[in-house]
């Protein structure tokens, strides 16, 4: 079944429209995979693991001797200082993988990249191009919103994380949610430059590389003392899911649709006189943010940073 609940083979369809229907499934990006556990791209580390380990051991080897030296001559400096020194690079190092793991690093890369226009950029050149978003060959259909003419969707389903929660927690509060179920997907689309006025193809279909920056909203969080609705019931028995083994369930969906404002960073191509962006051929760095003590991250494919404030207004309810 393709996004929105289009059956790859309509009522009544030729071979034609068979061969026509598979064409447009095979045509569809699946990024479902991408849906980590807060729903942002997977970015690698700004620090291999290994360089973490080792100077945690160095770091452990002066504690160690700080301890020595205070056993033997009664004196606390370098415990101390080794102590400190451990505390700022353990915080360091926090502090900077939970911005990558969160992705405000590679906002925060979108949000700074100067904006390029489609008649002055070279071919090949790494482009950031704002402007409004308009349909290619297939749009998408929001899986539990049903909105239609996107060319980007996102609905993720998340259970209480949390042992006993239903139990013991008579507020029905949950501070940390599974993700359990995934539907993310992607097309070709056009995006229109707002500085040259110029419309380019972004290769965000089948086989690329994306890395979406886009808030899904929180449609239905439910509760164990109410009853779900028939709308998400049908929802999780279209997908073999079962709404009974955690009473405690949170529904997000985003979605990018014709007419939002966007913002895209790719590899411009201008072969043939057509404007098209693709994914980088390789992962690009953000650069280092010495004023906010960040290192520099990595980012592969495609990325979609929406413009469009009012699209992360909050739809909550209870459901």
């Amino acid at each position: 079944m393709l996004p929105g609940g289009e059956d790859g083979k309509r009522r009544g369809a030729t071979t034609d429209d068979d061969d026509e229907a598979g064409a447009t499934a095979a045509s569809l990006n699946d990024l479902s995979a991408t849906a980590g556990a807060a729903g942002n791209p997977r970015v690698p580390a700004p620090f291999p693991r290994a360089a973490a380990w080792a100077v945690a051991a160095l770091l452990a080897v002066g504690i160690g001797l700080g301890a020595l030296v205070l056993a033997v001559v009664q004196s606390a400096v370098l415990l101390v200082v080794a102590l400190v020194l451990s505390a700022a690079v353990s915080a360091f190092f926090l502090w900077n993988a939970s911005a990558a793991a969160s992705g405000r690093v590679l906002r925060r890369f979108v949000d700074g990249l100067p904006a390029s226009s489609l008649r002055v950029a070279a071919d090949g050149q790494l482009v950031k191009i704002t402007g409004f978003v308009s349909c290619g060959d297939i749009s998408l259909i929001s899986s539990y919103e049903k909105v239609e003419n996107c060319v980007y969707t996102s609905t993720l389903l998340r259970k209480c994380g949390r042992w006993g929660s239903e139990v013991a927690n008579v507020k029905n509060d949950c501070s940390r949610w599974k993700l359990t179920h995934a539907e993310r997907f992607a097309a070709d689309f056009y995006i229109t430059d707002a500085k040259s006025g110029k419309r380019a193809l972004v290769k965000a279909g089948y086989h690329s590389k994306v890395a979406p920056l886009i808030d899904e909203n929180v449609l239905v969080t439910t509760s164990r003392n109410t009853e779900l609705s028939s709308t998400l019931k049908c929802w999780l028995e279209e997908r073999n899911l079962s709404s009974q083994e955690a009473p405690l369930i949170r529904l997000e969906e985003g979605y990018i649709s014709e007419g939002m404002q966007l913002s895209v960073i790719g590899i411009l191509s201008k072969k043939n006189g057509d404007p098209m962006i693709f994914p980088p051929p390789e992962p690009i760095s953000t650069g280092c943010v010495l004023l906010s003590f960040l290192l520099p991250t990595y980012f592969d494919g495609i990325v979609l940073r929406l413009v469009d404030k009012s699209y992360v207004m909050p739809n909550s309810g209870i459901s």
